[in-house]
């Protein structure tokens, strides 16, 4: 995430039915909206949507997208990136938090995080252990992927910790939002800017016994990845 400016904006779209098929484009969303639900609707392998200012220069303001993550379609992945003008502000940050959560609610997913300055499909512990990330779907409900400012922990790793009465009071969350479908959302401070070194290790600390082993080292080709250089074994 990155503050930008306002600025008159546009949309760009497209929808990819099947893996091999050529993509379905809708430059200006707004005014063909219906006939991307309908793409959407029917469970695409592929879709995203991202929103550009020109005033000034080309600013992205946001984008979001999903898509298989296998070829069979068992495992799927949506992510979005989004504006952020003050990540100081707990209302605004809040809120994102309120946004992942309403839309993961019904869902049992296997992980999900909210990150500031870091959009990149690999999680902080898939880059810092130097794990596959077919390892790291594969195993997601068996180690936790990774953790982050906000972070979802799926049903079966939330048992293991305790369920979120534990978790609540372990201290080391600012909110634990169980979901109506199974797992949690943690929000670790109030604020994105709040997201401190120590309150991480409290965090890393509180969710060690679910993370995946390993002596964890700085990979310089990610040098926004945040993470505690400890062994989560070590803790357990």
């Amino acid at each position: 995430m990155e503050a930008k400016g306002d600025g008159e904006v546009e949309s760009r779209a497209h929808v990819v039915q099947h893996i091999d098929d050529r993509p379905r484009r809708f430059p200006h969303v707004g005014a063909a909206w219906e006939q991307f639900e309908e793409g959407l609707a029917m469970f695409p392998w592929a879709a995203d949507i991202t929103f550009l200012s020109y005033l000034g220069e080309l600013c992205e303001l946001g984008r979001t997208s999903s898509y298989h993550t296998l070829g069979d379609g068992s495992i799927w992945r949506a992510s979005a990136s989004v504006s952020v003008d003050a990540p100081d502000d707990a209302e605004s940050c809040a809120a994102l938090v309120d946004f992942l959560h309403a839309a993961l609610d019904t869902s049992t997913p296997t992980f999900g995080r909210i990150e500031w300055r870091n959009f990149n499909e690999l999680t902080n512990l898939d880059a810092v252990l130097r794990r596959k990330k077919r390892t790291s779907r594969r195993e997601s409900r068996r180690f936790l992927r990774g953790y982050a400012w906000a972070t979802v922990c799926p049903a079966e790793l939330a048992a293991r910790l305790g369920g979120a009465a534990a978790l609540e009071s372990s201290g080391a969350f600012h909110r634990v939002l169980p979901l109506r479908a199974g797992g949690v959302l943690l929000q670790a401070s109030d604020t994105l800017a709040g997201y401190t070194d120590q309150v991480m290790e409290q965090v890393f600390e509180a969710l060690a016994p679910v993370l995946p082993q390993g002596e964890p080292h700085p990979d310089p080709a990610y040098p926004e990845m945040r993470f505690v250089p400890r062994d989560a074994a070590g803790v357990r």
